[in-house]
């Protein structure tokens, strides 16, 4: 059975949602839509490989680095979770889920740089907590906070995925083992100070109204739940970290594709149940679309001692779950090549008709053109004005010597 891609579900309908929705769609939507449309064509340039022995000339297309891109997603996730795991230190990690009610969803679409109080939040909750257990040493965790807008429909879900260190830095203490959080505090406080900060956002009368409500329909705050210790810190930081800079579905949920309409599965939170769901392309990437995140606005972040600024950073336990000369080797092996080896066995330069080792010949930029053709003019024109200026020289000379002496250049 071929494989659906979203790539190609996009490129059918695209110019019909941008002539039916284009005045909704946000500028930046458009770029990076644009950007995967076109990842690995050669119209939008290449690197040319030649093979050494016969000839044989071999293009591969540049990549779009689009964080919508299913394929370019994949490596930033892979490099992404290789990054976190160097970050971590070796202690057990605690996956905890911080969610909202849905009506507070549309506080944050309106306004998406919003969805940076989600994080602050969720941290704050846990530092607030573990500081208050003891005020003289004022306990400080690890903390990642990774932002999901989306829940398992696709529809827009706005939630914090955090993973905690199961232990945590004091004033005086090098080390604290904690293994035990209160959820129904967690929940209590997490519902507070998200209410708190989203009253600055929308005014005390709006907020107090807004107050009432939501401290009267959640007596028991807002939910927040954990997977309870987890077994491997770098499969947590792949599992919270895998739609960072991929489309919100992973293309192996997609059953059916009929050019018109979209069939997906899902597994639902409430009870496990397998889901089917079968709607309109412009439905499906509409619900796609909506949760790429604005320019250079960061889904993850960091706090406690995972911090860069934080004050224990001289302090922290030094073993770490990746050596840092592990992590070296780790990054020179993210070429292209060697992603191509690592996940089909096959060397994508040695060429295909003699087996010989194939070489780079050239880069082609769509603005620029050829590489090397630009470096042969460029020399050339060097060239041409070091003869010129010899010339001119050469003339001065004949000239204030009334042809008398010959220049010599050496």
């Amino acid at each position: 059975m071929k494989k659906i891609k979203i790539k190609d579900i996009i490129k059918d309908h695209w110019d019909k949602v941008v002539e039916t929705y284009g005045h909704r769609i946000r500028k930046n939507v458009f770029k990076e839509v644009e950007k995967m449309i076109g990842c690995g064509s050669l119209n939008n340039g290449y690197i040319e490989y030649k093979c050494e022995d016969c000839g044989e000339i071999k293009r591969v297309g540049f990549t779009c680095k689009s964080r919508f891109c299913t394929s370019c997603g994949k490596v930033h996730v892979d490099e992404w979770v290789e990054e976190l795991t160097a970050r971590l230190i070796n202690c057990k990690h605690r996956h905890m889920v911080f969610t909202i009610p849905d009506t507070l969803r549309k506080f944050f679409i309106k306004r998406r740089k919003r969805l940076s109080i989600l994080t602050k939040c969720s941290a704050e909750v846990i530092k607030s907590w573990l500081k208050e257990r003891n005020k003289k040493e004022e306990y400080t965790p690890g903390i990642v906070s990774v932002i999901h807008t989306f829940g398992r429909d696709l529809k827009w879900n706005p939630h914090v995925h955090v993973l905690v260190t199961e232990g945590a830095v004091g004033n005086k203490t090098e080390w604290k083992n904690i293994n035990y959080f209160s959820y129904p505090m967690l929940r209590k406080r997490w519902q507070k100070m998200l209410l708190d900060e989203i009253e600055k956002e929308i005014g005390k009368r709006e907020g107090k109204r807004l107050k009432d409500e939501m401290y009267k329909k959640y007596p028991h705050g807002f939910y927040v739940y954990g997977k309870g210790e987890i077994k491997s810190a770098k499969g947590a930081a792949r599992y919270v970290g895998r739609y960072t800079g991929r489309p919100a579905i992973s293309e192996s949920r997609i059953i059916d594709y009929d050019g018109e309409y979209v069939t997906f599965c899902y597994e639902r939170h409430e009870d496990g149940k397998r889901i089917k769901e079968k709607i309109h392309a412009f439905e499906f990437i509409k619900r796609l679309i909506i949760h790429i995140p604005e320019k250079r606005f960061n889904m993850v972040r960091y706090y406690g001692i995972y911090a860069r600024n934080n004050k224990h950073k001289k302090r922290l336990p030094t073993f770490k779950m990746l050596d840092e000369k592990v992590l070296e080797q780790l990054r020179k092996l993210r070429t292209w090549k060697c992603r191509i080896l690592k996940a089909f066995g096959v060397d994508p330069l040695e060429c295909t008709k003699c087996k010989g080792k194939m070489v780079m010949n050239d880069i082609y930029y769509k603005e620029y053109g050829s590489m090397l053709e630009r470096y042969r003019l460029r020399a050339l024109r060097q060239v041409e004005r070091e003869i010129a200026n010899l010339n001119n020289m050469y003339h001065s000379i004949k000239k204030v010597t009334h042809g008398e002496i010959e220049p010599l250049f050496i």
